[in-house]
């Protein structure tokens, strides 16, 4: 068999990490009310993918980003 005729055979390490992609964008649009083929091609676009947070970094980086947020309201509306 010529390698034309042979069948596309995925590693097992390809069909994990496309599963958990797939399962992590599903979650994530469903919390985000968006398309999961949209999020993917977005998160594609701008050059990210999804991986597991086992340091909670997500916690840690929304919270800072409320502060900033905060510390730009203050600056925009002084009281």
């Amino acid at each position: 068999m010529s390698d034309k005729q042979k069948k596309f055979e995925p590693s097992m390490g390809w069909l994990v990490a496309v599963n958990y992609q797939q399962v992590a964008m599903d979650r994530v649009a469903k919390e985000l009310k968006i398309d999961s083929v949209a999020l993917g091609q977005a998160l594609e676009r701008s050059g990210y993918l999804l991986e597991p947070d086992p340091f909670g970094y997500s916690s840690d980086t929304w919270k800072v980003l409320e502060i900033e947020n905060r510390k730009l309201q203050a600056v925009k509306d002084p009281e």
